[in-house]
């Protein structure tokens, strides 16, 4: 190896590792959804995913493996409605209640380990930051400044966290949180003199 290959050795290596990554984070994530997160193992992750039990514990435990996933999951949503033409505010927040409500186990399992993790405030934060920008992105249009635009898009952030914790809890049935979600929306739209 000499100073002009060393470069292409770590970029190569970097993209396997990063194919080989996504690859268990794919699996796991279809198992979780299909077999349900308690009754997969390591090992049918990495039966599924090609590769051997060591390779998926260098991604992560099953608890960090349910997160980054689902996180996977969520950054897919987001990369979908960005190519979208900026809409209503529901439509933001659909696509996620769609994801957590139809899969209740699976959700409750994520939540629990981001809360077992502890050390998920990054995670959460790059999630929020996910959020906020496609609504600001959709409130682009309307009459508001750029500081009620955030305020606007904090609390509907922190609103849709509380409903999904209240779903979590048993509060709300899955459509009645999707009614409770139009609701809000609405109320915020009212308040804050938002015409879309």
């Amino acid at each position: 190896m000499n100073m002009f290959t060393e470069p292409v050795h770590k970029n190569s290596r970097a993209r396997s590792k990063n194919t080989t990554r996504l690859k268990v984070l794919t699996a796991a994530g279809e198992l979780f959804e299909t077999t349900g997160y308690a009754d997969t193992s390591i090992r049918e992750i990495a039966k599924k995913a090609g590769v051997s039990v060591g390779t998926v514990m260098s991604v992560g435990e099953k608890r960090a493996l349910l997160v980054q996933s689902i996180s996977h999951k969520i950054a897919k949503i987001h990369d979908g409605l960005r190519t979208q033409p900026p809409g209503d505010l529901i439509s933001v927040i659909n696509p996620f209640l769609e994801m957590f409500a139809g899969h209740s186990e699976l959700s409750r399992a994520y939540a629990s380990a981001l809360i077992e993790l502890g050390n998920q405030g990054q995670e959460l934060r790059r999630l929020e930051h996910l959020l906020t920008e496609e609504i600001l992105r959709r409130l682009a249009a309307s009459r508001l400044t750029e500081d009620e635009s955030r305020d606007l898009a904090g609390v509907l952030y922190h609103a849709y966290l509380g409903l999904l914790i209240g779903w979590a809890a048993g509060l709300y049935s899955s459509q009645e949180l999707k009614d409770q979600a139009r609701t809000i929306i609405n109320r915020l739209e009212s308040v804050f003199g938002v015409q879309l």
